[in-house]
């Protein structure tokens, strides 16, 4: 590789991580107000953002500042992944009291049937 080409790749990837990292934000904010999709959306775009990294840092220019970037974004991660786990386990048991309700009526009309027939 020429020494010409590695600063635009480097502005390149540095661009990426920022890019990521804004992304990394936005699932966040999604993902407090409940925005699944967005959620998914972004991260989709995170992917692609992420296709312009380098696969080594330790001799790339704006290391630093790309490990920083990276960093923050993990950090968010675990923030958006604990909310996510919460909604899943919300609508987990929203779906077993629904079924509980169900179960509930199910047995109400069949005692219904029943105590019509009696009747």
């Amino acid at each position: 590789m020429e020494e010409g080409s590695q600063p635009p790749e480097g502005g390149d990837a540095q661009r990426s991580a920022q890019r990521i990292l804004e992304l990394s934000r936005q699932m966040a904010r999604c993902a407090e107000r409940g925005e699944w999709e967005a959620v998914t959306e972004r991260d989709r775009l995170r992917l692609q953002c992420a296709q312009a990294l380098p696969e080594r840092l330790d001799q790339h220019p704006g290391a630093a500042a790309i490990r920083h970037a990276l960093d923050e974004s993990l950090a968010l991660d675990e923030r958006v992944r604990a909310m996510m786990q919460a909604e899943r386990d919300r609508l987990g048991r929203a779906w077993r009291e629904e079924r509980r309700g169900q179960q509930a009526h199910d047995t109400y009309q069949a005692y219904q049937r029943l105590s019509d027939g009696d009747g």
